[in-house]
């Protein structure tokens, strides 16, 4: 994802801790900004936040990320909450279509990079559907560890242990 301007906005973060994660938030007024989770220090995440989006103003507050936590909360005690958060993200037109994609895949199925190419109209686009997914600022709202490789898990930008976590929790 490139560095956003997001001039005079105002971005807000925290963290908390499930099932013995930490997941960092961040949103803005508009929606969710970004979902991280594997940082293990608070000051990592503000570094990378500040990155994407550099002329923003940036404030430690949980209170502006109270539904973003909630359903994250939810998602982690097994639930499934409706993940129709706002999202306010700035990415590429394919981008984009490849995390509406991947929002279809529903709560325990999963789907290969080469399904969600053909989805989005380029069925030779398995790798570049594999690039934009690397690219995902909100774990788990956009469920990319929903897509594995025809013969395997594929890859994960935190880490396959947590692919398998995501998945396993969601197999019940």
């Amino acid at each position: 994802m490139e560095g956003l301007s997001l001039r005079g906005k105002d971005i807000y973060y925290s963290e908390f801790q499930c099932n013995g994660l930490t997941v960092h938030v961040a949103s803005s007024r508009i929606g969710a900004f970004r979902v991280s989770i594997g940082f293990t220090r608070q000051d990592d995440f503000v570094s990378e936040i500040k990155v994407l989006a550099p002329a923003a103003k940036f404030f430690m507050d949980s209170k502006p990320n109270e539904a973003l936590t909630s359903t994250l909360k939810a998602y982690f005690k097994g639930g499934k909450p409706l993940m129709n958060l706002p999202w306010d993200i700035d990415a590429t037109a394919f981008r984009h279509e490849v995390w509406k994609s991947v929002c279809t895949i529903p709560y325990g199925e999963t789907r290969t990079y080469k399904d969600i190419a053909a989805i989005v109209g380029t069925p030779k686009g398995a790798r570049a559907v594999g690039q934009a997914l690397n690219k995902n600022p909100l774990l788990i709202l956009i469920p990319c560890h929903r897509v594995v490789a025809a013969d395997h898990l594929g890859g994960f930008g935190s880490g396959i242990e947590l692919k398998k976590y995501l998945l396993k929790l969601e197999q019940g």
